[in-house]
Parts: C-alpha cells; structure tokens; sequence
C-alpha cells in the first residue's frame, strides 16, 4: 500500500508517519530487549535533485528509550555502541521507507537502472545489503537514554561500480537538545538475483 505522498517540510508537519506495524517489521532481526526505535516518520525529502542544493536529500526522526543495555551492564550513559544500534534501526527503518514509497527511485535518476534496490528486495537483504564503512560520533554530553530522539540526513549518494553509498549525518537530542552527533558512510550493493 503507497501513502500518499506530500512535501510538508517546510510547514513543520510529518511527511510520512511510519506505523508501529512496519517497524517491528523493518525491526525483526533484532532480539526483542535490543529494540530501541518505537517511533519514526520521515520528516522532509526532496522530489527531485537540484544542482548545487545544500538540502539534504531525506531525513527520518525516530524516539527512541533504551531501558537496558541489550549487552553490558548499566554504563550510565549513552555509548559508542548504541550510537551505532540507534543509528542503524533508525536508517534500516528509513530506507525501508523510502523504498517502499518511491521516493529512492524518484529522487535519484539511475536508482532503477544501476542501484537496483527495490523494496521486496531489501526485504530479503536487509542485513546482508547495507554496510557501514565509516562512522564518525561526537559526545557533547551524556544523553537521558530513558527517552530521546535520533535524526538522520542522507545528505548525498553516489555510485562507484557496483557499490552504491549513502552519505549521512546523525543527531541524538533529549529534552535539553543534542546530546551526540556523527556521521556515517553507508555503502549498499544488493546481492542481484
């Protein structure tokens, strides 16, 4: 089913609400105690490319809560490991999205021809499909993990043979603002079957 599809970015409004129902599908893989992400909507996202935009591309907002740590005991504060779990739910969540609706095929011009990463076929290669190569965090200040948000910015794509990445930068906020910010390089490269 395609949601119907406006830009309201510039309003302040959601541009696509993400259903619990789709979460804890895009979220399956992971083990019950190690789902952070309960909520998240795609926030902004171009129609088409433009020549010399400083937009970015997409960005996804996600709540998160992390009651325990799914592999050590209570640290105290938010760490380099669930920097990389909360930003890795967050992005399989919005590109699972994107793909869904179309916005990945309509917004990057060689997607379908090159890229050739549909939805049904993240579906089944969601693990194998989408790797970090680089991944950059910064801790300003020790984030209330009990109840936060995580924002995500894909700011480029480029192609280099059959690999394809996504370039993006990530924020982690609670109540008194951004806590951790990085960024990270994405590379996906579907398994064609």
């Amino acid at each position: 089913m395609t949601t119907a599809i406006k830009n309201t970015y510039k309003s302040g409004a959601p541009v696509i609400e993400i259903s619990p129902d789709f979460l804890d599908l895009i979220l399956k893989p992971y083990r019950n105690h190690a789902k952070y992400l309960y909520e998240a909507e795609i926030t902004h996202f171009l129609e088409k490319l433009e020549p010399n935009s400083t937009t970015s591309l997409i960005t996804a907002r996600g709540k998160f809560s992390i009651p325990e740590s799914c592999y050590i005991d209570d640290t105290g504060h938010f760490n380099a490991v669930e920097f990389n779990i909360c930003f890795n739910q967050l992005a399989y969540v919005m590109f699972g999205k994107c793909l869904q609706e179309g916005i990945f095929q309509r917004l990057i011009p060689i997607w379908e021809s090159k890229i050739k990463l549909d939805y049904d076929i993240f579906l089944r290669q969601q693990l194998s499909s989408m790797l970090i190569v680089k991944i950059e965090g910064k801790f300003l200040k020790q984030l209330d993990s009990d109840g936060f948000f995580g924002e995500i910015s894909i700011d480029k794509v480029i192609s280099s043979n059959d690999a394809h990445f996504a370039y993006t930068t990530v924020s982690f906020s609670d109540g008194d603002g951004i806590k951790c910010k990085g960024s990270v390089v994405l590379a996906f490269n579907p398994i064609h079957e």
